[in-house]
Order: C-alpha cells, then sequence, then structure tokens
C-alpha cells in the first residue's frame, strides 16, 4: 500500500491578521494536504516551511516585500491577490515567485496550486474580475469593496493618490473615484478622518512595519 504523502507546510504572510486568519480558515478543511502556518507582519525562518502564499493586500511596496520574502525565507512563493492587471502578475513572475493565484479560486484550487509549485512547476495565470473574491479583508462587513478597502489601507500607511496609482496599477482619476466611494460608505469627508475611521475598523497592521522580518 503506498504512504499518504506529507502535508504541504504553508506559510500564509500578511500584514493585516484578519487576511491571514481568513486564509488559513478557508484551507483548513484541506489540512490533509496542507498544514497552514499565519505570519501577520512577520516571516517564517529560513527553511521553516515549503510554500509561502503571499498574500500583498494593503502593503505600500508589494515588490519590495516579494523580494525580501524571497531572501529571508529562502522557501517557494506564491502570491495570492486579486490578479486586475497583466504587468502586476508578471511582476511578481519575474522578481522570482513560483505563480501568481487569483483570490477567485476556490480552496481546493489553492491547495492544488501549492502543490503544484511545491512539486516545481510555475503557474500563471491571467487577470480575473474580483467581484466573488473570497471575503476576508479589512472593511468587508462595513461593506467596502475589496478595491476600496485596498485602497484605504495604502490611505493609512500615508501614501500619496499617485504612489497609490503605481501601487496598484490605476489611474489618478480610477484611485480617486475608489476614494470617494469609499468615503462614502464610510460617511467622511477628509483623508484625516478616513485614516481615524481604517485604524478603528483594523486597517492597521497586526505589526511594527520595522519589525518584519526576523532573524
Amino acid at each position: 500500500m503506498p504512504s499518504t504523502p506529507e502535508p504541504v507546510l504553508v506559510a500564509v504572510v500578511n500584514d493585516y491578521p484578519i487576511v491571514t486568519a481568513g486564509v488559513a480558515a478557508l484551507l483548513r478543511p484541506l489540512r490533509h494536504r496542507v498544514r497552514v502556518e499565519e505570519f501577520p507582519g512577520s516571516l517564517p525562518p529560513r527553511g521553516g516551511v515549503d510554500v509561502v502564499l503571499f498574500d500583498p493586500f494593503g502593503h505600500p511596496e508589494p515588490e519590495v516585500r516579494l523580494t525580501e520574502i524571497l531572501n529571508h525565507t529562502g522557501a517557494t512563493v506564491l502570491v495570492y491577490g486579486w490578479a486586475r492587471e497583466q504587468d502586476q502578475i508578471q511582476a511578481a513572475l519575474q522578481i522570482g515567485a513560483a505563480g501568481f493565484l487569483s483570490k477567485t479560486v476556490r480552496a481546493e484550487e489553492i491547495v492544488e496550486a501549492v502543490e503544484a509549485v511545491h512539486a516545481g512547476q510555475i503557474l500563471t495565470t491571467e487577470p480575473t474580475d474580483d467581484s466573488e473574491a473570497m471575503p476576508a479583508w479589512p472593511g468587508d462587513s462595513q461593506g467596502l469593496t475589496a478595491r476600496e478597502s485596498e485602497i484605504l489601507s495604502l490611505i493609512v500607511a500615508g501614501l500619496s493618490n499617485k504612489e497609490i496609482a503605481e501601487v496598484c496599477y490605476l489611474s489618478i482619476n480610477s484611485v480617486k473615484t475608489y476614494i470617494r466611494t469609499a468615503y462614502r460608505k464610510m460617511g467622511v469627508q477628509t483623508r484625516a478622518r478616513a485614516v481615524l475611521w481604517g485604524v478603528q475598523h483594523g486597517f492597521e497592521p497586526g505589526d511594527d512595519p520595522a519589525t518584519r522580518v526576523e532573524d
């Protein structure tokens, strides 16, 4: 009788505890295939896991963070995000990610992707609509869309509209439109009030950015 394969050791990395907890909960029913650990605001030790599932939600410098993860962990990295722009996907692959996985996929597909990259495959994807994305982001329960929440998280992080446009691969006008719709839902009219609202509703990262990488 063939032996049962050992579960793949997976680290879920993001600055926000609600995000890592959401992904871990999604994968928990498949724990016979993947063993998941959450790393909100920190990184697993080198050699500690097989695959890092990196959710770049709300990170002001996702490409810098991806490079940091690759260098620090030495693990295979699978980016798990809203694959809206081909440039965003290609940038992750060029830096060294083993794949870019859209948040519109089911838990079974996430696990299949994790197993594939663990086996040495490189996965690509096409830009997708995120309207059916997994509900695991700050602001979801307050009615903010994934994109509005992402932009608000960058506002809380102190980015300007121009910097947000660069991070999210959007035009300035699109950024301003998302900000207006988010403000209406939040009931605020100024950036300062938006930051305060964001901090009060979980948009503050779970760890100090200066201590994200553990030696």
